[in-house]
């Protein structure tokens, strides 16, 4: 900057230089040709007059001599009288030096208009004028009286020529000098300028470079206070506005760090991490405004999905959800199909390091530092990083991101923004697992934990368009223990229950998992088998009443044993509408019940003889 400070004076120096030199030239020039003008025109006037007075009088052949003693007079280089056509054709040619000799005195002669030439070179510089004269009344004297012309008509020419040679070296003399005056006071100037702007000019050197690295985000470096006017008080606001802006700065990005628990990684530029991390605030609120208005678990999981695998770009790994009371773990999603740790865990979620220490596990630590990890050992080019998520004072789920190994660097960069990410989620997903404890236990029954006819009312319309989606068929069984009121007249209440939770359990054991046991009411239950082979509804029904029949129920002061009876229908063999269905798999029930319980009746059409459901 203060190279271009300096350039700036040197250039506006040598810009007054010259256009002091230029003017001076120029004042001189025109001052010497103002004053040969005047002169030539003094000069041609005397000899106009004196030749009209010569031709009165008679005496024109003393021209000559008159003409030579006028060419004394200092400065006059040449004068030279010239006759026009009307004057030779009168009085003759008259003397040599009397024709014209040039283009500009036959042009004088032609037109009668003054002409006027500089000749400059190196040496010398002469100005000549060349005067017309004209017949007409001059004086008082009329020139018509002896001149056979018309009024008006060019006579003749004077032509004098002025040496202005000296006034043009005489000029050159005194430019020259003011030149030379006028260079040392303006360098003088400007060294004494330059001295008086060296504080500024390096106050806005330094303005310069901070602003620069202020542009970089840093905003450490003061301005020295060099002057006490407006100068050194810019100074100091600016240092003042520096360290604001810095301390604002840190205020923000601690704040920031307080409400999503975590420091993000810098570049070092403050302005770009502070509107990274407000931008990354600004995604993690949106994200949890979105996440608590999803309906359930799995569509929160969902948008963990999209946001690790999506936006963050991780395509490896798994989000498992943990379940504290029964020590085992489910997979919720996993990114990519490779399942990247030992089923183990799932059994016993103690076989996960991170479940098992509650912090986060990062195999950059210690190769192979859990062994569940099915890459672990060897170089297999992956390394691993698990994240536990609190939810409720414990651990609720797991996320594991695997990478390639020449990823080592970046993972440091995206682990504080899934941990941003997941902090927001865990009081989220504790919320949504309250909530679903919360309906579970609405649609269970509490005696025997098999879900309750209300269950079977909100996944009835779900369950029957999957079923005829699928063109599948659902098996309907409709179960009743026999004699069960005498249960409870001759042992009491609490035995009726021991029976009813015996044979609950005897249900469920006997159908898959993905088969429902519903306690239908009192001794009554409902069993949904799902995806069946039509008719293979009986072969189930028969195995739950035998294996009913051959357990033995235990109870204070004795054994029993009980029979059920059950009767079948299949949806939608026997009818498109599911409750119709239940209707059918009752009144084959009943039949079951009329023909000596302890059976499995399977509906017919002719059982029924009510109307249509």
């Amino acid at each position: 900057m203060r190279r271009k400070m300096l350039f700036r004076i040197f250039i506006g120096i040598l810009l007054v230089i010259l256009v002091s030199f230029f003017s001076i030239s120029y004042s001189i020039r025109k001052l010497a040709l103002e004053q040969s003008k005047e002169k030539a025109n003094i000069i041609a006037q005397i000899i106009k007059d004196s030749l009209t007075s010569f031709m009165v009088n008679g005496i024109m052949d003393k021209r000559e001599e008159f003409l030579h003693k006028i060419k004394e007079v200092k400065g006059v280089k040449e004068i030279r009288v010239v006759r026009s056509d009307t004057v030779i054709k009168q009085f003759g040619k008259g003397l040599l030096y009397e024709k014209p000799t040039n283009i500009l005195e036959k042009r004088v002669l032609q037109i009668g208009i003054e002409q006027e030439f500089l000749d400059e070179g190196i040496k010398s510089v002469v100005y000549k004028v060349i005067i017309p004269y004209k017949a007409e009344v001059y004086k008082g004297i009329n020139c018509l009286n002896c001149h056979q012309a018309k009024e008006g008509e060019v006579l003749g020419a004077i032509s004098v020529s002025i040496d202005i040679t000296l006034i043009r070296n005489v000029g050159i003399i005194i430019t020259a000098i003011f030149f030379i005056i006028v260079t040392f006071i303006v360098i003088l100037f400007g060294y004494y300028m330059a001295k008086f702007f060296e504080p500024y000019i390096k106050t806005m050197e330094d303005l310069e470079k901070n602003l620069e690295k202020a542009a970089e985000g840093d905003f450490s470096d003061n301005i020295p206070i060099r002057t006490d006017d407006e100068s050194g008080s810019v100074s100091k606001k600016m240092n003042e506005t520096f360290k604001t802006l810095s301390k604002t700065l840190e205020e923000i990005e601690s704040n920031i760090k307080y409400i999503i628990g975590y420091t993000l990684n810098k570049s070092g530029n403050a302005l770009k991490d502070t509107s990274k991390m407000v931008s990354e605030l600004l995604k993690i609120y949106q994200f949890k405004r979105v996440i608590e208005k999803d309906p359930s678990k799995e569509e929160v999981y969902k948008r963990i999905h999209y946001t690790i695998k999506d936006y963050m770009g991780f395509n490896r790994g798994t989000f498992y959800e943990v379940d504290e009371n029964k020590n085992t773990m489910k997979i919720a999603f996993k990114l990519g199909e490779e399942n990247w740790c030992n089923e183990t865990i799932l059994k016993d979620a103690n076989e996960c390091r991170a479940k098992r220490t509650g912090v986060d596990v990062d195999s950059r630590e210690f190769d192979c530092i859990c062994p569940s990890f099915t890459k672990c050992g060897g170089d297999n080019g992956y390394n691993h990083y698990c994240i536990p998520v609190y939810t409720g004072g414990h651990i609720g789920n797991i996320l594991q991101i695997v990478y390639e190994k020449e990823n080592n660097d970046l993972i440091n960069l995206y682990i504080p923004y899934i941990k941003s990410y997941l902090s927001e989620t865990a009081p989220v997903l504790e919320a949504k697992t309250y909530m679903e404890i919360l309906k579970e236990q609405t649609l269970k029954d509490t005696l025997t934990n098999l879900y309750n006819r209300r269950f079977f009312e909100e996944i009835s319309k779900k369950l029957s368009a999957e079923i005829l989606r699928r063109n599948s068929t659902l098996g309907i069984l409709m179960i009743d223990i026999d004699f069960f009121k005498k249960v409870n007249d001759t042992y009491g209440h609490d035995v009726g229950d021991k029976v009813i939770k015996t044979v609950a359990d005897t249900i469920k054991k006997s159908i898959r998992e993905s088969d429902y046991v519903i306690r239908w009411g009192g001794e009554e239950f409902l069993v949904l088998l799902m995806d069946v082979q039509p008719g293979f509804s009986e072969k189930v029904a028969e195995k739950i009443r035998k294996n009913v029949e051959g357990r033995f129920i235990e109870f204070p002061g004795g054994t029993l044993k009980k029979t059920v009876s059950i009767g079948v229908a299949e949806f939608p063999i026997d009818t498109n509408q599911i409750w119709e269905c239940i209707k059918y798999a009752d009144v084959a029930l009943y039949k079951a019940k009329e023909l000596g319980r302890n059976k499995v009746v399977r509906f017919e059409k002719s059982m029924w003889q009510g109307e249509e459901y």
